[in-house]
């Protein structure tokens, strides 16, 4: 079988753990297997045809009230144990640009067959489909092993996302040391919002993640639950670094406010320098424009020079006066 395989709305693969094997499968043979006890994966497109979905769950004995969660409105964090099966809701994000995007997945897991059911293309179940197969050549020994290689897949996409957000606060914390203007604002708001999103997103599949690595289920052996424990470790560690680029976000944001504080401190300084200036100036002309008729300047040979003479004086002294003591 090739190790890529083509996107369509519904995808099914036969797993032989014993000697190795896995083969792509037609829906309805692949349903055959399972009730023939061979474990299956179906990997299926909600949106793509509904009712073929539900046909497919119904077909593999998943009960009602587990259908109606999965196929039902979206909600993270679903971790629901039946006798049949265990449904687990998850939600992947991603950056495109300043633009954050989801895609909710829920997992129905029973003892020969795991159903991914997605509303359109989610990347990290397509990039599943493209190697899970040297993973299981390497590695695989039980079922379980597909409920490992989604997790890890998953907070794998996890840890690129964040890798992207920390390249675009980097990228806005450079920018306002140059010229922008208000929007940033809005750019910087609108990151926050999204990177809330994803925290809320990141904090429910952590709670999935350890309700499946501590709670005893027949559908996850107790061996890979330690694996699963070291991934819920490491999904923690992702929760505190996007915290962190919050808070570096945040923080740009204070030194963007400095940073215009001060450019309008300085203008303000000047307008403060100018005002002092043409404050003894405007003094010397409200005084020399009155409309008295005895005024002993007015008579002066030299007034006019003198006048001149006096205002350089005034502004040379407060310039001096003003650049000694650091004021400019």
């Amino acid at each position: 079988m090739s190790d890529s395989q083509p996107a369509c709305a519904a995808f099914a693969v036969e797993f032989d753990f014993t000697v190795k094997v896995d083969r792509a499968l037609p829906v309805e043979q692949a349903i055959e297997s399972v009730r023939a006890g061979r474990f299956c994966w179906f990997d299926i497109d909600a949106t793509a045809d509904a009712p073929a979905a539900l046909s497919l769950l119904k077909s593999l004995g998943v009960n009602d009230l587990a259908i109606e969660e999965a196929v039902g409105p979206d909600v993270d964090g679903r971790h629901d144990v039946y006798d049949d099966c265990l449904h687990v809701a998850v939600t992947s994000g991603r950056f495109e640009g300043e633009s954050f995007r989801d895609s909710h997945v829920d997992i129905l897991i029973g003892e020969a067959y795991l159903v991914t059911l997605r509303r359109g293309t989610v990347p990290f179940i397509e990039q599943i489909r493209r190697h899970y197969r040297q993973d299981f050549l390497k590695f695989a020994k039980t079922p379980s092993f597909m409920v490992f290689e989604i997790w890890d897949t998953l907070i794998e996409s996890y840890r690129k996302s964040i890798r992207a957000v920390g390249q675009l606060v980097q990228s806005i914390h450079g920018e306002i040391f140059g010229d922008v203007d208000d929007t940033i604002f809005n750019r910087a708001a609108s990151i926050t919002r999204d990177l809330l999103a994803f925290r809320k997103i990141m904090l429910a599949a952590r709670e999935v993640l350890n309700e499946m690595a501590t709670r005893n289920s027949p559908f996850i052996t107790s061996g890979s639950q330690p694996f699963l424990t070291r991934l819920a470790d490491t999904l923690d560690r992702l929760c505190s670094d996007l915290a962190v680029e919050r808070e570096i976000l945040a923080e740009t944001l204070n030194l963007y406010m400095g940073i215009v504080s001060h450019r309008t401190n300085k203008v303000v300084n000047r307008l403060t320098v100018l005002s002092m200036i043409f404050l003894p100036l405007t003094f010397l002309c409200g005084v020399y424009g009155m409309n008295f008729t005895e005024i002993p300047e007015m008579t002066w040979k030299h007034g006019y020079a003198w006048f001149w003479f006096l205002a350089l004086t005034i502004t040379a002294s407060l310039l001096f006066t003003m650049r000694r003591k650091r004021w400019i």
